[in-house]
């Protein structure tokens, strides 16, 4: 899957340009940096000539093929149907090879097989955010683009949702701003901030001491691998 970004601008991204191919990739930045703007002008949620999709413009796709190689997680759950259940909203996603097998083992794997039954609109925010990934999942898009897919879960579905996103053969893209699940999938990294593409490489290099403090400065400490704010 060969995606390239060419001078992307829009009233929150200031000049945005690089291409992944056979690769996954982090989007990190804090609050308002633009990475979800990134995200839905990648798979065309936000009109844009700039974006290029196995050498075609995203707009110039038909609905068909776009629905092949790409898909976009929101990290919000919006259905606009209030009685729509949980298993119901998944067969939506059935696209792309994937079968009502797949759909009762994603559920079982996420331990969400008992809501399959509950409407969309009774879940909890963590019931909402698995069953958003599980979608995402069997959606089996050439490229999916995650958006804070761990956002409103405990450790232990974060731990999962890590090492389901590892196992998923398609190739991701995760937006997240939390550092410990980004150096922890070691993928590819593009740091946004204020809407500019300020660091561009490997997880290795981002994460290097110097490299890091150039970023963070003493604003984020870290402790054998694990990051969290410094607050003195």
């Amino acid at each position: 899957m060969n995606l390239r970004v060419e001078n992307l601008s829009t009233p929150f991204l200031k000049g945005i340009s690089f291409a992944l191919g056979d690769e996954d990739a982090v989007i990190l930045g804090a609050n308002g940096a633009g990475k979800t703007t990134l995200a839905r002008a990648l798979v065309g949620l936000y009109e844009t000539p700039a974006v290029y999709a196995e050498g075609k413009q995203i707009a110039e796709l038909g609905a068909k093929l776009r629905a092949q190689l790409l898909n976009f997680v929101p990290s919000r759950l919006d259905v606009f149907d209030e009685y729509i259940d949980a298993e119901a909203f998944l067969k939506l996603s059935l696209l792309n090879g994937s079968t009502q097998e797949n759909l009762e083992a994603v559920m079982a794997r996420l331990d969400i097989a008992g809501l399959r039954n509950t409407p969309c609109r009774c879940l909890s925010s963590g019931e909402s955010q698995l069953l958003l990934f599980a979608g995402g999942l069997l959606h089996n898009a050439r490229l999916t683009i995650f958006d804070e897919p761990t956002a409103n879960l405990d450790s232990d579905k974060k731990i999962k949702l890590f090492g389901m996103l590892k196992e998923h053969p398609g190739r991701k893209i995760v937006i997240t701003h939390d550092l410990n699940l980004a150096y922890r999938l070691g993928y590819r990294i593009l740091y946004l901030r204020e809407g500019e593409l300020v660091f561009d490489g490997s997880g290795n290099d981002f994460f290097e001491e110097s490299r890091f403090r150039s970023l963070f400065g003493d604003s984020i400490c870290r402790i054998e691998g694990h990051f969290t704010v410094n607050y003195r």
